[in-house]
């Protein structure tokens, strides 16, 4: 009996450790993805601080009336656009107007953070040293980071030409915005990862101790570099990520520190199944010969299988099922929880990654992806598939008379308008600047026609002013249609029609709709 204790006592030991030696490192594993995926989004936030600011930049330096201000500077244009109270209104909290010399022509500002103001050297000083040694890229919104006076800040500039592009620069337009405690939370509430931001001015004091390993991220718009420092710990993953300023020195470390719990709770089961099956094999004997391969071995075996499944397919909203009253149903449970958590944040980030920001209605991504299922649809049963394209009507227009503010205003109602007007399973998007599209799965081309209609009456009815547009007193859109009863093609065949369509529209006389087959509308 004795020597039958210390076989089934060794047998059960050797299970622990298989389990040991297949389990941890698949948590290991999951732990190091999951945090490389949360440094991509952390410093993916701060690209998209500066990508926020690009866009409004890039939309000053194509606005005519700043351009005629810089050749001739003008106090109520200063006053109405960069000046105190106008600041105020901003979410800027600098801009900058130099003339083609690089002298300042105009300063607005607005309080930072602590009460301080920025100052125009802050901004100023260092983009001269960086065009001494890189010139600027005419037409190119370019984008870094700043330190004004002591708070951080997203700095983008831009050379200032006529609104359709033509002409030589009459000088640059730089803003800056700056990365408060808020925007900060925001950046780690929307990557679901805390961190710490620790200034640098360049010292060897200020580098951190030399990383472990380092992690390649994706290449990002406006940062310059993907690398992340990362020292491991039994406890702990600690990640680092160097920011640089205008010139590519060293400006500020993110710092990242993420606890360990999977493998602290992974080894704390180990633990305890190591000796409670230590005693059960002492007490058993016999028995334990045949429990240990049909109550232990074969459930690991198989929840081990799960995990690596799992972790190769990256399939987060999966559930592993052992309804067991065991330590691997605890363990079991312990890897649901952490499904959970990660199931929670990839929602989130998915539907930031398919929501256009300004409208709220699906952006290019999303609508590519629903285009491709809807062709495969329609590839397995018959029933027709439509596509409409929009452009609203003179928009570069409306925005140098309204201002972009209006502008925005305008996109935003018509993504609300596309929302009301389609049905439930009709796909409105925002493709870009103002040109829309609407993907409608069973819809032939009457009904297509009849929905642009619909979507031209219920403009019509909110009365949008426009009084620079040669087209009509009020905003209007042009329209192209593009109806397929079987699949003809590629989904950017689908859309090359519909493009065709509205090439029409706008071509004659735009205000109207125009369905690709028709006689006004040449075939590709």
């Amino acid at each position: 009996m004795v020597a039958f204790a210390l076989v089934f006592g060794l047998m059960g030991s050797l299970g622990l450790l298989l389990m040991k030696n297949s389990l941890l490192p698949t948590f290991d594993s999951i732990e190091r993805r999951f945090a490389l995926d949360s440094a991509k989004r952390v410093v993916s936030g701060f690209d998209e601080q500066m990508a926020a600011v690009s866009a409004l930049n890039h939309d000053w330096a194509f606005w005519d009336e700043l351009y005629f201000h810089l050749q001739r500077p003008n106090k109520v244009f200063e006053r109405s656009n960069i000046g105190s109270a106008a600041m105020l209104t901003s979410n800027l909290n600098a801009v900058l107007l130099l003339d083609r010399q690089h002298q300042m022509v105009g300063f607005g500002a607005r309080e930072l953070s602590g009460g301080v103001m920025p100052r125009a050297p802050d901004m100023l000083v260092p983009l001269l040293r960086r065009w001494a040694h890189k010139p600027q890229n005419p037409k190119v919104t370019e984008c870094g980071l700043a330190w004004l006076q002591t708070k951080l800040a997203a700095v983008c500039w831009t050379q200032v030409v006529h609104s359709d592009g033509s002409g030589p620069a009459a000088g640059t337009v730089v803003m800056a915005r700056e990365l408060d405690a808020a925007t900060l939370a925001g950046i780690a509430q929307n990557a679901g990862a805390a961190f710490t931001l620790d200034p640098t001015d360049g010292s060897a004091a200020d580098t951190p101790h030399e990383p472990t390993d380092t992690w390649k991220l994706p290449d990002f718009h406006f940062l310059a570099h993907g690398d992340v420092g990362v020292q491991y710990s039994p406890a702990t993953i600690t990640l680092k990520y160097r920011l640089e300023d205008l010139e590519g020195d060293p400006l500020a470390w993110v710092h990242m520190r993420m606890e360990r719990s999977l493998m602290a709770q992974a080894q704390h089961v180990v633990t305890d199944v190591l000796f409670q099956l230590a005693a059960v094999a002492l007490a058993t004997g016999l028995v334990l010969l045949l429990a240990v391969h049909w109550w232990l071995v074969r459930p690991i075996a198989r929840l081990h299988a799960d995990v690596v499944a799992l972790s190769a397919s990256r399939r987060w909203d999966s559930v592993l099922r052992y309804d067991r009253p065991d330590e691997i149903g605890a363990l079991t449970q312990g890897v649901n929880g952490l499904l959970a958590v990660l199931r929670a944040q990839v929602d989130t980030l998915e539907t930031l990654s398919s929501t256009d920001a300004l409208t709220g209605i699906a952006n290019r991504r999303l609508f590519d992806e629903r285009l491709g299922l809807e062709l495969g649809r329609l590839a397995r049963r018959s029933a027709p598939l439509s596509l409409l394209l929009l452009d609203v009507d003179h928009f570069k227009l409306y925005n140098d008379h309204y201002g972009h503010p209006k502008g925005d205003s305008v996109l935003q109602q018509l993504g609300h308008l596309l929302q009301t007007c389609g049905r439930q399973q009709d796909l409105p998007a925002r493709l870009g600047g103002e040109e829309f599209a609407m993907l409608l799965p069973d819809t032939d081309a009457v009904g297509a026609r009849a929905l642009a209609d619909k979507i031209m009456k219920a403009l019509e009815a909110l009365n949008l002013e426009h009084v620079r547009s040669p087209t009509a007193a009020t905003l209007t859109v042009s329209i192209g249609v593009s109806t397929w009863t079987t699949v003809q093609g590629s989904g950017a065949e689908l859309f090359a029609q519909a493009d065709k369509a509205l090439y029409a529209a706008k071509h004659s006389g735009r205000m109207r709709t125009c369905v690709y087959g028709a006689p006004d509308v040449p075939r590709l």
